[in-house]
């Protein structure tokens, strides 16, 4: 039993090679964040990097409909993205608001006219993707955030959760994240996925977040100004620069 997984792990290391190398998250968000304006993110390098920093789930046991939900938010904005070449995610969203009230984009309204998924049907519009996504990201920054001073990952992804999607959740959901999170290895074991060391690791991460808090601060201030984010956030995350 346990020689079997340590062998596991073991393979899941070899697979994964170090996240932090292997994804190139920390050069997406940067090419992201250069690529950004005053008041406008462009959508294919955030979908990029949005993909890469989402995949760190793939390491914590648990975390699969958590991830698979994300995932679909940022493959909406790739595919719109690659519809629109040269979009910002502002642009993206106000085209959407001439053509139906956000109510409508809310809900999921669907444009006849949109990309087409993998079963070929048109897939979410924007506006709502990118509101959950958003949220997705804050989620794994609170996460890493309170992984650099907290001994337990469970306790990290709850504070991550706690602090981004709970607050929109009902309470069936909740039970269903409680239990998942139950299941997230050690912080030795994770951290030893993300890069050789922990200090590098840490490192990485101090760096990196940020650039990723930056991007967020421009999408944050139109989101709530277009009436579609309401919730309430950590300091320092979707507020004006």
């Amino acid at each position: 039993g346990a020689a079997r997984a340590r062998l596991a792990e073991q393979l899941l290391r070899h697979k994964m090679g170090q996240w932090l190398v292997e994804s190139c998250v920390s050069e997406k968000f940067n090419a992201c964040r250069r690529a950004c304006g005053d008041s406008s993110v462009p959508a294919a390098e955030l979908a990029d990097a949005a993909i890469a920093l989402i995949s760190i789930f793939d390491l914590i046991k648990g975390m699969g409909i958590a991830k698979s939900d994300m995932m679909g938010n940022a493959d909406v904005l790739k595919r719109q993205a690659e519809a629109n070449p040269g979009a910002s995610v502002q642009e993206l969203i106000k085209k959407e608001l001439e053509q139906a009230d956000l109510k409508k984009l809310l809900k999921g309204h669907e444009f006849k006219d949109a990309p087409l998924d993998d079963k070929g049907k048109p897939v979410q519009n924007v506006c709502v993707s990118m509101l959950w996504l958003q949220r997705a990201l804050i989620f794994i920054c609170v996460l890493l955030e309170t992984l650099q001073t907290e001994p337990k990952l469970k306790t990290a992804v709850d504070a991550g959760y706690a602090a981004s999607i709970k607050q929109h959740h009902g309470f069936v959901v909740k039970g269903v994240f409680a239990a998942a999170s139950n299941a997230a290895p050690s912080k030795e074991k994770f951290v030893g996925l993300l890069a050789d060391e922990e200090e590098a690791a840490m490192s990485a991460i101090t760096e990196m977040l940020p650039v990723v808090k930056e991007i967020l601060n421009i999408l944050g201030p139109f989101m709530k100004e277009i009436g579609a984010e309401t919730g309430n956030y950590p300091p320092g995350y979707l507020c004006a620069a």
